[in-house]
């Protein structure tokens, strides 16, 4: 998250305080649901342990009045300890006022800011001190994340696969959820895309049909073009996208639109690797191999080991 952005915060000196300082509202609901990331940390919180969530997000849904269990996003709860939670809530931009003013009076939260997301920092219920490992940060207080948005959508995005230990099925995958995004977004560009012949003075084609992976709102058919000068003398770097056909945030038709099996095949970085090198062409998967590999978050986060020499 980018909190650059952040224009108020709530602190409470005491759980039965109400005097605290009010978020001044004509700034604060500006919420950009198409710039939605993650990231950011509030004062004084450290990591989760599994046991530990369903009861701090039940009493949320209760102090709350809205549910909230069914809609966490990433790998909270799919791995022994989370460092925050983050939380999809389906929420009209009209309504985020009210909503920050739950947030205000519920004894639970202990501090508010708010840049695109709410970041709060919660009382852990049920926080038990020798469920812990060396090297980490174990305060009592978690950070819960309120991301505004399509909760379906955003969960499909969202999606981390679990960690070995802590699956039920037995599916598991040695990469975050970061991985996955990147791989899916590499497919956008390479399946199915076609460029005309003709190219601006930067390289780029006058006209491009392909899928993009869009982190608002879903998968999308586009039409690309470069966006001409103002003055009318060739072109800016800058692109111009027509939408063409979507969103299609149903993992089924996502997984269908992009030539694989099922939407098992969108799990993890693994099962994307494997579908991939199955389905498409050895020149696409090339392709899409490289790219991915010179990504430069995937160069910072290390390169899969799978990708060391032949995919």
């Amino acid at each position: 998250m980018n909190i650059k952005d952040i224009v108020g915060t709530v602190k409470r000196k005491a759980r039965d305080s109400r005097k605290h300082r009010k978020i001044q509202p004509d700034n604060l609901y500006k919420v950009n649901t198409k710039k939605l990331s993650e990231g950011g940390a509030m004062p004084g919180v450290g990591s989760i342990h599994h046991t530990e969530i369903d009861a701090t997000i039940d009493a949320l849904e209760k102090s709350l009045g809205i549910p909230l269990k069914n809609n966490v996003l990433g790998s909270v709860g799919k791995k022994e300890f989370s460092g925050d939670i983050d939380i999809a809530v389906d929420i009209p931009k009209e309504e985020l006022p009210a909503f920050a003013e739950k947030l205000e009076k519920s004894p639970l939260v202990q501090e508010i800011k708010k840049s695109s997301v709410f970041m709060t920092v919660i009382d852990i219920v049920g926080y038990n001190a020798e469920n812990t490992k060396d090297g980490l940060k174990r305060t009592g207080k978690v950070q819960i994340d309120f991301m505004p948005g399509e909760t379906e959508w955003m969960k499909t995005y969202y999606h981390s696969p679990h960690e070995k230990s802590m699956s039920p099925d037995g599916r598991s995958s040695n990469y975050k959820g970061t991985f996955r995004n990147i791989y899916l977004a590499t497919i956008a560009g390479v399946y199915q895309s076609t460029r005309s012949e003709e190219e601006n003075e930067h390289g780029r084609p006058l006209q491009q049909m392909r899928w993009i992976w869009s982190p608002a709102d879903g998968q999308w058919w586009i039409k690309r073009e470069p966006k001409p000068k103002a003055n009318g003398e060739g072109y800016t770097k800058a692109n111009l996208d027509t939408r063409i056909k979507g969103p299609f945030t149903d993992p089924t038709q996502i997984a269908k639109n992009f030539g694989l099996d099922s939407a098992d095949d969108l799990y993890s970085f693994e099962t994307l690797l494997a579908a991939t090198k199955k389905n498409y062409s050895a020149e696409d998967f090339a392709k899409i191999i490289e790219l991915f590999k010179n990504n430069h978050q995937i160069q910072s986060m290390g390169v899969p080991t799978e990708l060391e020499g032949d995919a």
